[in-house]
Parts: structure tokens; C-alpha cells; sequence
């Protein structure tokens, strides 16, 4: 399937970004430690975390008074970022002799618990690839088997006969929303990561939107191919995410729902609910009277009906009409 495979090839594409990142981490920091000037101090004030009070203890050269009048052993370093710096404690930073820039000397624990989240992400491609391949076992259990009836993801489809009748759901509510809210919220996030924090920070806060952006877009995906069809042997659903296949056999029940979506709304200063808009659905139940397929409005509708006559005179079942609000 080529959503499972874009999936794995993004998580090892993160895990290798975080590496090279890393790297290019790590020969910064040795260049510097070779060529750039040391200054010695302990950190006074930290009104502004990127331009901390330092009270130099060697290295006065390369460190210029705040302003007249400033004491001789105090200055104020320009950060090159924002290094986690604690008041009153003693460091050793490294001056650029070019832009006056500073930076705490040493590695640090940054570059290894980068590495570790590059091993993370390395490790969560390799567990997908096996939990969503077909055919693999644990103990005699097949890891991507499911009951009848149930989703089976990240899996291609199996039937080959051709659907007699099918509906496709809406394409772009779904785009619209999850698509476009992925986008937002990695946009903002990377955008305001850029310009703060220390590496691992940025690194930590981007790996947060990339998953938040990487689900929303696979939900959007799974709407927005959505289809439903029936054949010889039942109803059978599938999506970019994965299919599902219910047998006639098990459409037991029928129900009519019309679901009232309220919002909130004032009337002579008092909250009254008013109508929004109505929903409407048919969907089928097993033995149990458990729901196992839908056929609502959100699926294009002239394919919907369609395909909802073609049920119920396969299935000879009477819907029962149902109604309920929601707020």
C-alpha cells in the first residue's frame, strides 16, 4: 500500500534528518571549540536568556562593558541561541572573534539524546513495517490478522470482482479541514521553533507537529477515499488506510437515523438552541443490534441512494426511523 510505504519512508527520512542535524551539531561545536576565544564567568542575570549578565573571569578582551559605569569584570554575552543557561552557576563559553557571538563550551547531553530520538524514530518505522505486514506471526498469532467484519489497515484491498454499485464519500470537507490543519499547525510551529530554543528544543517541538500534522492528514486521507460498494458476497469498504468486508449474511437490522445538530443561540438575553443543520443516515446492525456499516449523507448522493437501494432490496430489511439531537 502506498500510504504504508510513505509512512516508513517518513519515519526513517526523520531519523536521518535528526542525524544529520546531529552531526552537523557536533562539527560546529569542535570548530569552535578549535578556533574560537574562551572566556570564563558565572552567570549574574538572565533577563534576556540570549544576552545573559556574565562576570568574566579570563578572556576580558573579548567581552566588552555593557555601558559606562558597568563593573570591570561584568559583561553581557549575545548567545547564539538560548542554551539553558542557570543563574549563578559557572561556564565556559566559546566567543566567535568575528561576530562576538557566545556559546557554552563542551557537547553536552543534545547531540546523544538527538541520536537516541533518530534511533526512536528508526525504531518505530522498523515496528510498523512488521506489525502491518501480511503473513507475519508472534507465537503462532498473526499480527495483522482481524475478526470478520473488522478494518484491516494499511493493507491493499483483496477482491477482485467488480462492485455492482458504490458511493464515494466528499473530498474536499475532509481536505479542507484535516489537510488544511496539518499544514497550519506545522507552519506555526516551525515557524516560531526557528527562532528560539536550543536545538534539542527545536528538534523535540517540530517532532511533536509532525506527528500531530502527520495524523490529522492521514484522517483527512482516510475520508477523502473513502468508498463503499456491494457486491456478489456483501458490503465492502477500503480507503487509503485500509478495507473492510461485511457479508450480507450479517446485516441483521436497519435503522432510519436523523440526527438535529444544535448551536447555541440567545433570545431576549436567554440561551436558547437553535438549528443548525440536519444529518441523515441508514445504518445496519448484526444479531447483537451492534452498528457494523453505515450508508449517511456524506457520501456523494446520488451514489448514496443508489447504493442504499441496492441494500435494502438485497437485504429485504425496513429501516426503523429514529431521531436524536446533539449540541
Amino acid at each position: 500500500m502506498v500510504l504504508r510505504t510513505a509512512l516508513i519512508l517518513g519515519m526513517v527520512g526523520l531519523a536521518l534528518g535528526v542525524w544529520v542535524e546531529t552531526w552537523a551539531a557536533v562539527q560546529a561545536k569542535s570548530e569552535a571549540e578549535r578556533e574560537w576565544h574562551r572566556v570564563t564567568g558565572t552567570v549574574a542575570g538572565l533577563a534576556d536568556p540570549m544576552r545573559p549578565d556574565v562576570k568574566v573571569e579570563q578572556g576580558i578582551e573579548f567581552a566588552p562593558p555593557r555601558s559606562i559605569g558597568d563593573a570591570e569584570d561584568e559583561r553581557r554575552l549575545q548567545m547564539e541561541s538560548d542554551e539553558g543557561l542557570r543563574r549563578f552557576h559557572r561556564y565556559e563559553f566559546l566567543v566567535d572573534p568575528v561576530t562576538k557571538r557566545a556559546r557554552v563550551a563542551g557537547l553536552g547531553f543534545a547531540p546523544l539524546l538527538l541520536a537516541l530520538l533518530g534511533l526512536v524514530y528508526l525504531g518505530l518505522a522498523t515496528a510498523f513495517y512488521y506489525l502491518t505486514s501480511s503473513g507475519v506471526t508472534f507465537h503462532g498469532v498473526s499480527l495483522s490478522a482481524s475478526p470478520p467484519g473488522a478494518w484491516v489497515h494499511f493493507q491493499p484491498p483483496p477482491w477482485h470482482e467488480p462492485a455492482v454499485v458504490s458511493a464515494r464519500s466528499g473530498v474536499w470537507p475532509a481536505l479542507k479541514w484535516g489537510l488544511g490543519a496539518a499544514i497550519l499547525i506545522t507552519g506555526v510551529v516551525m515557524q516560531w521553533s526557528s527562532r528560539t530554543g536550543t536545538l534539542l528544543s527545536r528538534v523535540g517541538l517540530c517532532s511533536v507537529a509532525l506527528f500531530v500534522a502527520g495524523v490529522l492528514s492521514v484522517f483527512a486521507l482516510d475520508r477523502a477515499t473513502y468508498r463503499i460498494e456491494a457486491d456478489s458476497t456483501g458490503l465492502r469498504e477500503s480507503s487509503a488506510v485500509g478495507w473492510k468486508v461485511t457479508p450480507w449474511t450479517a446485516l441483521r437490522g436497519a435503522v432510519d437515523e436523523s440526527v438535529y445538530h444544535y448551536s447555541g443561540g440567545s433570545l431576549n438575553g436567554r440561551t436558547s438552541p437553535k438549528l443548525d443543520h440536519i444529518s441523515r443516515r441508514v445504518y445496519f446492525t448484526d444479531d447483537q443490534g451492534e452498528e457494523i456499516v453505515s450508508i449517511g449523507d456524506d457520501l456523494d448522493a446520488q451514489q448514496g441512494k443508489a447504493l442504499l437501494e441496492h441494500v435494502l432490496a438485497r437485504t429485504r430489511l425496513r429501516p426503523e426511523k429514529r431521531e436524536r439531537g446533539k449540541g
